[in-house]
């Protein structure tokens, strides 16, 4: 999830290719260049923000090889440096799952993008509708839908939290059928963009409705286990405990969130090194190659569907774009960097990719997510990338 934070990655990312990067790095000899280029951005970051706690884990890919280095430390007293196998929750780095997924439905003919959500929601007594044009699916997926960032239910509410460290637990799916089912449109959906977690959540839902299995398998099917993401999970086992990160706020320990109604949106947990397998392939570059059907799915994951301009009302996202899922900037030569960032009570995560320019990066940490240390250490990498 990103609440107050979410604006400054749209602002950073989007004006890749509009300034000069501070100080670009010659990249032709990947390896020493990019661990400079990575220390620099990581420890300057982390000393602007006197994080204390906690640690960070920098991932990138650059010109087809893969280097990753953590700083700090996994959050337990005495416990190592975190690497590129310490697991963190992702926050809403799943949304780009999620928008995977829809990818994968439409190109199976199980559902279109244009499909209208009561269609797939059959569970809900009354999807609500603006005049009588309905939420569509492709709406949800790039928070267009005219739904808010989160709801307001008898047992949840953002101004009143039961508990301000963990405070989605209480929220159930059963609440948001039923919040949904009395919220009323206040714009025509596909006019106007507002980030909306719960229209996340509601969109796996239909999800999985639509494919007659859960979320969590759908996930398993399409994205995780066809890739070897074998650390991209809701429920960790406990050999993946001993290797997460503690979360911290304000150098002390926070808990994990706990969000049932909204794994879609913000519910998962990875590491820096199945992120970078995660990037990879949506550069193109699959585990045994990219067969017909995954090259299918990926281009209608990555292709634009909403254009910042184009909208009555584009909010934050300005200049911008959304794919499914995905947010979309442009570089200097109008190429598109796909990215996602987030952020739980105690952690800050972020990633980015150009197929075009054939980099990538991931920025996780477990330190004071207000302080955005990994949008602000990632976006320098990538701008570093993009300025040569």
């Amino acid at each position: 999830m990103r609440a107050a934070a979410m604006g400054f990655g749209l602002a950073l990312a989007a004006s890749v290719g509009l300034a000069p990067a501070a100080s670009a790095v010659n990249l032709e000899r990947p390896q020493g260049r990019v661990q400079e280029v990575m220390d620099r951005a990581a420890l300057a970051r982390l000393a602007e923000a006197g994080a204390t706690g906690g640690g960070l884990v920098v991932g990138v890919i650059q010109q087809g090889r893969a280097l990753v280095t953590g700083y700090g430390s996994i959050g337990r007293r005495g416990g190592p440096r975190p690497d590129g196998r310490t697991v963190f929750q992702i926050a809403s780095l799943t949304k780009p799952f999620t928008g995977t997924i829809l990818a994968e439905l439409i190109r199976a003919g199980a559902v279109a993008a244009t499909d209208p959500l009561d269609r797939h929601l059959r569970q809900t007594p009354h999807v609500p509708a603006y005049e009588g044009r309905p939420i569509r699916l492709v709406d949800l997926a790039t928070h267009t839908a005219g739904l808010p960032n989160v709801p307001e239910t008898p047992n949840f509410s953002w101004s009143r939290l039961e508990d301000p460290r963990n405070p989605y637990k209480p929220l159930t799916p059963a609440e948001v059928d039923a919040w949904l089912s009395g919220y009323e449109l206040p714009v025509p959906p596909g006019t106007r963009f507002r980030y909306s977690n719960v229209g996340m959540a509601v969109l796996g839902e239909a999800l999985s409705t639509a494919a007659g299995t859960s979320y969590e398998e759908l996930l398993k099917r399409i994205v995780t286990e066809r890739f070897g993401l074998r650390d991209t999970t809701f429920r960790l086992s406990a050999e993946q405990r001993v290797r997460k990160a503690v979360g911290h706020a304000q150098g002390s320990e926070v808990p994990d969130w706990e969000a049932p109604a909204m794994l879609p949106s913000f519910g998962l947990y990875s590491t820096a090194d199945d992120l970078l397998k995660w990037l990879r392939v949506n550069m193109g570059d699959c585990p045994g190659g990219c067969g017909a059907d995954t090259v299918g799915t990926l281009a209608l994951a990555q292709t634009v569907q909403v254009q910042g301009p184009s909208l009555v009302d584009p909010g934050s996202l300005g200049h911008g774009a959304m794919a499914l899922g995905w947010f979309v900037a442009w570089a200097r030569d109008g190429t598109p960097i796909y990215w996602h960032s987030g952020a739980t009570g105690g952690f800050n995560a972020y990633m980015a990719v150009s197929r075009a320019h054939r980099w990538a990066v991931v920025a996780l940490t477990n330190t004071d997510p207000e302080r955005t240390v990994a949008d602000k250490v990632a976006i320098d990498v990538l701008r570093t990338f993009e300025g040569n």
